[in-house]
């Protein structure tokens, strides 16, 4: 599915106006972090309640440094491996703007390291936090053009 098409299904399951509405201001946004990744869909490793199953790393200088992160694989296979000898795991399949969308609000996930075919060493990070950045930025830009476009009131 391409990235376009994602965008419309974000769009279009959205629960409400509102959401539908947030979606298509970063919709943007999606698409230039989504396209930059080799993939347009992920495998994400979710237990059988399709909670994501959740990674916590923690720094090799400093143990007490730690974040929570989600994989996100390249293919079935890769995201198999890690699943193999538990039954109450799978893997599915999830568009790659999907997965950025629903990070923003998974305030217990630091990041999503979306895995390259070479395996798990090799993975582009994206963390929430720029994620938040990045779009509370392009709101507040979008936010500044709509209010210099609004006509003053000269009477």
């Amino acid at each position: 599915m391409d990235i376009e098409k994602q965008i419309q299904n974000l769009i279009d399951d959205a629960p409400d106006q509102t959401t539908g509405a947030a979606i298509e201001l970063v919709a943007p946004l999606l698409k230039e972090i989504a396209g930059q990744l080799p993939k347009q869909i992920y495998y994400v490793v979710q237990s059988l309640g399709q909670g994501w199953v959740m990674t916590t790393l923690r720094g090799r200088q400093d143990p007490k440094a730690s974040k929570t992160v989600v994989y996100a694989y390249p293919s079935l296979e890769t995201a198999a491996v890690g699943v193999a000898d538990n039954p109450q795991m799978m893997a599915l399949p999830h568009p790659s703007t999907h997965l950025l969308f629903q990070l923003l609000s998974l305030k217990q996930v630091d990041s999503i390291i979306f895995i390259q075919e070479k395996g798990k060493g090799q993975g582009v990070e994206v963390p929430r936090t720029m994620l938040e950045q990045v779009m509370r930025a392009q709101l507040q830009q979008l936010k500044e053009k709509g209010d210099q476009q609004q006509p003053t009131d000269i009477a």
